[in-house]
């Protein structure tokens, strides 16, 4: 029996909500207009004894991912200039939420921890730019887990 997806079960990248914690605040990003986090695996060759094509081990993980945002958020800039001034780590969590009630695989609600942005746009003009000003974010991070995910749908 060939299986189908029913196209109304896609969930749409326009759905859901992001929230940033900072220094214990929760805040809403709504200024986001893009999260991607990845988990990037490190592998090592297994070389074996008749076969023809080497195998692979996964020995550890990274987490990597950006965000892009509107400019106009400070939040990236304060935590830059509090490491300037202090020494201290700019760190963050984000939870993101899938939530299109139009799908049947529901909600899923992530849990990326302890973000460790890898550069913060200090200041920023483009008199080139046919659009707003947004600035991308790219991190990295160590650690992640789900509150709820999708569910299996027919």
């Amino acid at each position: 029996m060939t299986r189908i997806m029913h196209t109304e079960n896609a969930v749409s990248g326009k759905e859901g909500t992001l929230y940033l914690t900072i220094n214990g605040l929760s805040l809403e990003y709504a200024e986001i207009t893009k999260f991607d986090a990845k988990i990037e695996y490190t592998k090592a060759d297994v070389k074996r004894v008749g076969a023809r094509m080497d195998g692979s081990k996964i020995v550890g993980a990274k987490g990597t991912g950006s965000m892009t945002v509107y400019y106009h958020r400070p939040e990236m800039r304060a935590m830059a200039l509090e490491y300037l001034r202090t020494g201290k780590s700019p760190m963050f969590d984000a939870m993101v939420v899938n939530d299109d009630v139009t799908s049947a695989a529901g909600k899923q609600t992530t849990i990326i921890k302890n973000i460790v942005p890898d550069s913060a746009t200090i200041a920023l003009l483009d008199g080139e730019a046919d659009d707003v000003l947004k600035e991308e974010i790219p991190f990295t991070y160590d650690d992640f887990d789900f509150l709820n995910q999708f569910k299996v749908t027919n």
